[in-house]
């Protein structure tokens, strides 16, 4: 599971295993133990259940405890674990490095509202009824809980896992779980559009559509206000480079900004941009509509014709035409 985090959703980074430093207020310590505790890519927390076989009847409820208990922790407290997680396998990190490598992970700004409402993911062999039943309703009650079958076989003399995602299915997020998903309008926009943003790169990195070093154009479109807009462009005209990008195929961070030559991800580099000229937070940006293919300049190897049907094309729309076309 560490050397495999992908099994618990895209973009997961292990903070910690079999965590159990917890203590009640008088100072003796709790006896429970966290099998995994992972930090996805738009800045909530993964709760990880594991059992052996078929799971307990009140498997739910122990990933519930672990969640709650989760839920209070800060970037402090998730920073010294990931530090402890690290050195026990041989990894010697400061925590300056590990609280940097955790705000990295997320795409945008570190958000404290998304930390408190962590998901769920129990890992076992078989659910009891009991389980599946409770689960479907807590999640409709808007407890983000996934339960991932697990079967072992032994291939020539090798031992091979396969996970499969038993609940819920594509179906049931769709129409009866994703608008309850996250408690509060603002958290579940901010989750929305990052996970938009973040499917979007995805798209188009699996497609290849964009050579490295592709031209970017910023043009700030979701998010921001029409004076918002005129304050970019007086911002942009002191330093035109503040207005373009180049994209690597990186989909952690594929905009590297030519006004400081970091790399970002598009909503993160809109953020930037955004808390810059305002000085405010954004509040849930999606930043892949905010940059479009320059067809000024064509990438070597690529037909003009073609590159110049590019043209006002953002991120965002090439990503829902490859979608549409069935590419990837």
């Amino acid at each position: 599971m560490i050397a495999h985090p992908q099994v618990l959703g895209e973009s997961v980074l292990v903070v910690t295993a079999e965590y159990d430093r917890w203590a009640d207020t008088d100072g003796v310590p709790a006896r429970d133990r966290l099998d995994v505790l992972g930090l996805d890519a738009t800045g909530r927390l993964v709760v990880v259940e594991l059992k052996r076989g078929t799971a307990d009847r009140d498997v739910h409820l122990q990933a519930i405890t672990y969640a709650a208990l989760v839920s209070r922790f800060d970037l402090g407290t998730l920073a010294q674990a990931h530090r402890d997680f690290l050195s026990r396998r041989g990894q010697d990190l400061d925590i300056d490095a590990c609280t940097q490598r955790l705000l990295d992970h997320v795409d945008g700004e570190w958000s404290p509202e998304l930390l408190q409402r962590p998901r769920q993911v129990i890992i076992a062999a078989d659910f009891p009824k009991q389980v599946t039943h409770s689960v479907v309703w807590l999640s409709e009650m808007s407890l983000d809980i996934d339960l991932i079958q697990v079967g072992l076989w032994k291939v020539e003399g090798h031992l091979v896992a396969g996970f499969t995602k038993v609940y819920p299915t594509p179906e049931v997020e769709e129409f009866t779980l994703a608008p309850a998903r996250v408690e509060g309008e603002a958290a579940a926009k901010k989750l929305q559009e990052r996970s938009r943003s973040r499917n979007a790169v995805h798209v188009l990195v699996d497609a290849g559509l964009l050579p490295d070093g592709t031209r970017l154009l910023m043009r700030p479109r979701h998010g921001v206000t029409d004076a918002i807009r005129n304050d970019i462009r007086s911002w942009v005209a002191e330093d035109t480079r503040r207005a373009t990008a180049t994209w690597a195929n990186n989909t952690a961070k594929p905009l590297v900004w030519d006004a400081d030559g970091a790399s970002y991800s598009p909503t993160g580099l809109a953020n930037h941009i955004f808390t810059g000229v305002t000085g405010r937070t954004a509040d849930g940006i999606q930043g892949t509509t905010w940059w479009d293919v320059d067809t000024a300049h064509v990438p070597a190897d690529v037909d003009p014709e073609e590159w110049a049907k590019l043209a006002d094309t953002d991120l965002t729309w090439l990503a829902r035409q490859l979608i549409g076309t069935g590419k990837r």
